[in-house]
């Protein structure tokens, strides 16, 4: 006997990979940095008709330590300050995501649009030193020192470059006959019943390595402005449609 495929929201039938939200995401620990690159870089990885809203770069190195059916896995969010005129909507678009669980991948993708790809996320203490890494393959893509608990900080500190909580992205689905998109949205999602337990702030350092898999060079390091060293608890959501690009 054959199943209702009306009735079906996510595949494989019986036992999907993407799962029903809300997620909760227990003790997430987080190194977020932030540094000033090249306006006509950042611009140039901005799709129409969102609105550059400077030159900062935002880049979270994630730890889950207890992501509901996901499990604990790491991620990397690549950010830029963006608004959307038409909707007046303002927050981070998202040109590169980086994450370690195939589930997380398929939900990120197939519900918000998010442009997520496999890589290997790292955080690490020692002698007063806290590492982030990201790798893609093993190749090292990314590696940002900052003292480890300098500081402390508040919750209101994360918001003062750009707002982590409003994600804007791209969502793209390809036609199954090749003929272009079936799908082309500009999205938006919010996180829901944040609490912030601690934040801790510093200075850094952030080095790049050019990667044609995971092409943060595209988006130049000038000026590192500080670091972030944080945890929290928060619920994933289903987000919006700001506008139909199809």
């Amino acid at each position: 006997m054959t199943y209702d495929p009306r009735q079906v929201t996510e595949t494989p039938f019986g036992a999907p990979l993407v799962p029903r939200f809300p997620l909760r995401m227990r003790d997430t620990e987080i190194l977020t940095v932030v540094y000033r690159t090249d306006a006509e870089a950042a611009d140039r990885l901005l799709p129409a008709p969102l609105e550059l809203l400077g030159d900062l770069v935002l880049v979270h190195l994630y730890r889950m330590h207890d992501a509901d059916v996901f499990g604990r896995y790491g991620e990397s969010a690549v950010h830029l300050p963006a608004r959307h005129p038409a909707s007046g909507t303002e927050g981070a678009y998202s040109p590169f995501l980086f994450v370690e669980s195939d589930g997380a991948i398929a939900a990120g993708r197939e519900i918000y649009g998010q442009p997520k790809k496999h890589g290997e996320i790292e955080l690490r203490s020692r002698d007063g030193t806290l590492v982030g890494r990201l790798s893609r393959d093993g190749a090292p893509v990314l590696t940002v020192t900052t003292a480890y608990r300098e500081t402390p900080g508040a919750p209101e500190d994360l918001e003062r470059h750009a707002s982590f909580r409003t994600n804007i992205n791209l969502k793209v689905v390809p036609a199954v006959d090749g003929s272009g998109a079936a799908i082309r949205q500009l999205t938006a999602r919010e996180f829901a019943d944040v609490s912030i337990s601690e934040v801790w702030k510093a200075p850094a350092a952030v080095e790049i390595v050019p990667n044609d898999q995971a092409p943060l060079h595209l988006l130049p390091v000038r000026d590192v402005l500080e670091a972030f060293h944080w945890r929290a608890d928060f619920t994933l959501v289903y987000g919006r449609v700001l506008e139909d690009l199809s």
